[in-house]
């Protein structure tokens, strides 16, 4: 079943959210369906589709954590922001198609 991730980070900047971006790798992830981010307001959105809930927790293991730690040794890079984001996950339940 699809799922979706949500990640709010306040206080982000472009730059700190392509640092880690670099790290992740030029390949996309397996069973990555769509990714999409952005500013806001107070920060850096970003929302994901996977193919299940087992890919996203491959990729957060895996990849996400590791380029994370890789960022925050660069310049420019605050690691207490990634630290404080919010997620939200939705699992494709409560969708009525």
């Amino acid at each position: 079943m699809p799922f979706g991730v949500l990640q709010e980070m306040p206080g982000v900047s472009e730059a700190e959210y392509r640092l880690v971006e670099q790290h992740l790798g030029p390949d996309r992830p397996p069973g990555l369906l769509a990714h999409v981010a952005g500013p806001t307001e107070d920060g850096w959105r970003i929302i994901n589709v996977w193919q299940d809930e087992a890919a996203f927790r491959r990729f957060q293991s895996e990849r996400l954590v590791r380029a994370a730690g890789l960022a925050a040794q660069s310049d420019g890079f605050d690691a207490a922001k990634s630290a404080g984001f919010r997620a939200m996950t939705v699992d494709g339940a409560e969708l009525p198609f």
